[in-house]
């Protein structure tokens, strides 16, 4: 273990006030270090850019929230760069942030994710052989057209000290397609935001009288960025199948940020005469979404690809049952309290949709499954743990 108190920097291209599901991770995992008596200071080196690419110059150079976080912002040239992967292709002053990398003398370099080797690489040269380096990849089996990625993700692996990685199936993938060592690897999850209200009672899922269930919809709800990727349009033509075999009125809720979907999601609504039944909120503040979670009867969401899933462990944790499909890690991560079909299998997702919006007895068994499966296995103060004994084991 390392005998003096550790000061961990995380390295990511994004992050606050853009919060994401890496971004939110990083901050929570920041949360929990902070009250180990094995961490004296934790901070984030990142960029003035927000998801995807977008340039935000008007943030500080630096600053210390209040929860104590320091977070220091790297300006890039062009401020708009090219739109072909998140942001490396955008110069950023290695003398700049050498500086930022002494002010705050890191003993662990955590890289989140794998968008911006320029800060890899620079933050590896300036504090090699200073600081430990701990890589987190995403890990996803690249198109053709990123295959000049496999060198520098195999490059990062060979550098870091450890290689985490969120799930056993990324493990295999990281060690087939980078070449990294299995004695280097290890596999930590993601934990979920858990309020002290959710761990008190379970969630109100008994069967209702009928009266109770014309007058007030059952909450669907789904989150996640508003695009292509978390398929939310998908969603819609399987709910729209699905809805005419309900036998109580539902609402259906999108939360998340616009990335060039909400368009024609609008468009749909407006063709089907959805309004009033499907709601899309936009981004939503934690605490909001915290209510969005605690209202929720069932969660669902068709992502292309869900290296982890973070929301569907912060919805189980509310009690809230999850209906999603076969993709990236879903099958090994939701292994109670969750309904998993077949990829993009519409008609077995219709089906267990219905399923699950009129069986009462059904959906509330699965959401206590849900909540006691998050509890035990998902909170942020035993990920820290083991995040804070792979640090002291490399820093010692």
């Amino acid at each position: 273990m390392a005998s003096t108190p550790l000061r961990v920097l995380f390295l990511t291209p994004y992050f606050r006030p853009y919060l994401g599901g890496i971004e939110r991770a990083i901050e929570q995992l920041s949360f929990q270090m902070q009250r180990s008596a094995s961490v004296e200071a934790v901070g984030v080196l990142t960029t003035k850019y927000s998801f995807p690419r977008c340039p935000q110059p008007t943030w500080d150079d630096q600053e210390t929230t209040p929860e104590g976080i320091h977070i220091f912002r790297l300006s890039g040239f062009p401020r708009r760069s090219l739109p072909l992967y998140s942001v490396p292709l955008v110069w950023f002053s290695p003398l700049r942030l050498k500086k930022y990398l002494d002010e705050f003398k890191p003993d662990v370099v955590h890289f989140v994710g794998d968008g911006w080797f320029w800060g890899h690489f620079w933050a590896w040269f300036w504090y090699r052989g200073r600081a430990r380096f701990v890589f987190t990849p995403s890990y996803h089996t690249l198109p053709l057209s990123r295959w000049w990625l496999k060198p520098i993700n195999a490059f990062l692996s060979h550098i870091a000290d450890r290689v985490v990685v969120l799930t056993a199936l990324e493990a295999e993938g990281v060690h087939r397609a980078y070449r990294t060592g299995k004695d280097k690897l290890g596999v930590i999850g993601w934990g979920a935001s858990i309020d002290e209200k959710c761990s008190q009672a379970p969630k109100k899922d008994s069967p209702r009288a009928e009266n109770e269930l014309e007058a007030k919809p059952l909450t669907v709800l789904c989150v996640g960025r508003v695009g292509s990727h978390k398929g939310q349009r998908w969603l819609l033509d399987t709910y729209l199948q699905a809805r005419v075999q309900f036998k109580r009125s539902v609402r259906l809720v999108l939360v998340g940020r616009d990335e060039g979907g909400a368009s024609e999601i609008e468009a749909f609504i407006a063709q089907h005469h959805l309004r009033g039944e499907v709601t899309v909120t936009g981004e939503v503040t934690d605490d909001e979404l915290d209510e969005w979670y605690a209202e929720a009867d069932l969660f669902t969401l068709f992502s292309r690809y869900e290296a982890f899933g973070l929301v569907y462990s912060e919805a189980m944790a509310h009690g809230t049952p999850v209906l999603t499909h076969d993709v990236g890690a879903n099958r090994e991560v939701l292994l109670r309290g969750a309904v998993v079909v077949p990829r993009f299998d519409r008609q077995n997702a219709a089906g267990e949709l219905v399923r699950l919006v009129n069986d009462d007895s059904a959906r509330g068994e699965l959401g206590r499954q849900a909540q006691q499966y998050a509890l035990s296995e998902f909170a942020w103060p035993a990920v820290a743990g083991k995040y804070l004994e792979v640090y002291s084991d490399i820093a010692a």
